[in-house]
């Protein structure tokens, strides 16, 4: 698959870090940082559709940051957990898309405990998280 132009491999302190750089992408207006794992799946010739996903994911990052502002979405979803939530959100929307596309199976339980989780701040309780998961689901 052909990268898109502001895709990164991610480097620096943050790639040697075991879990962190094998598990965390990240999207920071312009780029979309991946672990390399990910980033060297995606530029086979028929990549795994979990890395697509996650591509799609961080690149709705971008999209939205770029709506906003990057240093104005930056600030609202650092100190807003609402805000936090409804961007994660949107994004595992563009996720989720995805894995229907491919007929794969989304784990709305296992996604629920993350973005309720100590990585997004705890924004929600997991029953909220795992709703609004199972809404965004069955809207695809």
């Amino acid at each position: 698959m052909k990268l898109p132009e502001n895709v990164r491999l991610r480097k620096g302190i943050a790639g040697h870090i075991p879990w962190y750089s094998n598990n965390i992408a990240q999207g920071v207006y312009p780029n979309v940082y991946l672990p390399k794992k990910v980033f060297e799946n995606l530029k086979k010739e028929k990549p795994d559709p979990k890395n697509i996903a996650i591509l799609a994911h961080e690149q709705k990052h971008i999209e939205r940051q770029k709506e906003t502002g990057p240093f104005k979405w930056g600030i609202k979803y650092s100190f807003c957990p609402s805000f936090r939530f409804n961007e994660e959100l949107i994004a595992t929307k563009a996720q989720m898309a995805v894995y229907k596309k491919f007929k794969k199976y989304f784990d709305i339980e296992k996604s629920g405990k993350y973005l309720s989780g100590w990585l997004y701040c705890w924004p929600v309780s997991y029953k909220t998280a795992k709703r609004e998961l199972e809404k965004t689901w069955g809207e695809i």
